[in-house]
């Protein structure tokens, strides 16, 4: 081999060597630039995921509370029904029982704070007689 040659595969291995270098290091700069947009997409997935398995679990139990409100539904026809149809369904209640179912209506409002409780004494007054909701509670179902 001659110098002349030798010289040329040095000077070709040395730019080589160079430009590898220049392209690996522009890769992992590359790289770091990307880094903040990598873990900012796999943030945003992170959230999304948890959005989707919120929203799966809020219509489970929307889905509980419907059936169980048809259920009650069902349940106070079926009662309704019966008591209609029962023998003393016509016949006059005893002033004392009509007291205490009173005394029981009024406890179970106040317990409850149950929007549309009729007012002590207000129970012949029909739809006058219902009280709105606490504004807490409206804020709630709306």
């Amino acid at each position: 081999m001659t110098p002349r040659l030798t010289a040329a595969l040095i000077g070709g291995a040395i730019l080589l060597a160079g430009a590898a270098g220049l392209y690996w290091k522009g890769r992992l700069e590359g790289a770091a630039r990307e880094r903040p947009k990598v873990e900012a997409a796999f943030a945003k997935a992170a959230v999304a995921s948890l959005e989707v398995r919120g929203e799966r679990e809020s219509s489970v139990r929307a889905e509980a509370a419907v059936r169980a409100g048809e259920l009650a539904a069902r349940s106070v026809t079926h009662v309704t029904q019966g008591a209609l149809k029962a023998r003393d369904a016509n016949a006059p209640l005893d002033p004392d029982r009509i007291r205490r179912l009173r005394a029981h209506d009024e406890r179970l409002c106040l317990s409850a704070e149950l929007a549309g409780c009729a007012a002590a004494g207000d129970a012949a007054a029909g739809a006058k007689a219902v009280r709105a909701a606490p504004a807490a509670r409206r804020a709630n179902h709306l």
